[in-house]
């Protein structure tokens, strides 16, 4: 589905500026789902996990999907990798694809640790250099954004993001609905006895800035900040899982409310585009909601979302709009 037309404007006047969007994916192999949902002894719970050999079903599978998704649709977007998993040939494999597609490369740390903001200073930037340094080596780009595990930053944190040379970031989720949902799945885990591995963000950010804006670090330095999408006022989630979730007649009526929002940084997760039963997915992984819709719901929905964008909106990969603003 092609753009429509811009509007019309006076002579000598420029036209007016569509609405700015991004579309991006995480890259979490499931072994990491296995951490936020507390499964004890499992993929990424054990003292052998080795990253050549994980399980690469979210690679193979979901981000190969969206390499067709965003190649029917016409969009170029962000892919934010987990360094260590360059490790396992058939994710690198795939990578070479996203590349040859033309689409960035983010960096979504080296092992991704959800304590990540709470380590010492130094081990965060080790963390941070070293993947920066292994997806460039491995992909030919320079690799300028980052985005943090499980969303928490801390000021160690953000001056680590600029000392491993990223000139921006896109963290912040300032959305009080999934802060809240998220705070609670951690405190059950803890009360059932199988504790998460994700962190909960501090109630400042709930309701942050959900447009663009430059993070003046303590030392002066800037970093430009691109929060996930929330729609305005409500503070509704925009992401992937929430859509899927609300199918879609939820996007649909939703969809009134997004069409004129000035930022729509739409988040998304391989896994989102794997089916459950057909990809061999551990039952397991079921406390994970998406995973409870069919993929042949899943995949129009997506597609219809993305066609809708490129309608109303001005889609750029997040690297692209951190040019332009800064």
């Amino acid at each position: 589905m092609q753009d429509p037309s811009p509007t019309t404007s006076a002579p000598g006047q420029q036209p007016p500026r569509r609405p700015r969007a991004a579309i991006n994916v995480d890259i979490d192999g499931l072994y990491l789902y296995d951490r936020i949902h507390g499964h004890a002894g499992a993929s990424g719970n054990t003292a052998d996990f080795s990253a050549a050999s994980h399980d690469a079903t979210v690679w193979t599978k979901g981000v190969t999907r969206f390499l067709d998704l965003f190649a029917r649709t016409g969009i170029q977007a962000t892919f934010f990798v987990v360094a260590q998993d360059l490790e396992n040939p058939e994710v690198q494999a795939v990578l070479r694809d996203l590349v040859a597609a033309g689409h960035e490369i983010g960096s979504h740390s080296l092992t991704h640790p959800y304590d990540l903001s709470r380590r010492p200073a130094a081990e965060i930037v080790n963390e941070l250099t070293s993947a920066r340094a292994k997806l460039q080596d491995a992909t030919g780009q320079a690799v300028t954004g980052f985005r943090a595990p499980g969303y928490v930053l801390s000021t160690p944190l953000r001056l680590a993001i600029a000392d491993a040379g990223h000139a921006w970031d896109s963290s912040r989720f300032p959305c009080p609905a999934y802060q809240a949902a998220k705070l609670s799945a951690i405190t059950l885990y803890h009360l059932l006895g199988r504790p998460s591995g994700s962190v909960a963000e501090t109630p400042d950010i709930w309701l942050g800035p959900r447009t663009p804006y430059v993070d003046r670090l303590p030392d002066g330095r800037a970093l430009l900040e691109m929060p996930i999408g929330v729609i305005p006022r409500i503070r509704w989630p925009l992401i992937g899982t929430s859509l899927i979730m609300a199918g879609l007649p939820g996007w649909l009526a939703l969809r009134p409310l997004t069409r004129t929002m000035d930022w729509f940084n739409f988040e998304l997760h391989g896994i989102d585009l794997t089916d459950h039963e057909a990809d061999g997915i551990p039952d397991r992984l079921k406390t994970q909601p998406d995973q409870w819709i069919a993929l042949r719901r899943k995949w129009p929905l997506l597609v219809r979302v993305c066609e809708d964008l490129r309608q109303s909106h001005d889609i750029r990969t997040l690297g692209q709009w951190a040019e332009s603003e800064i």
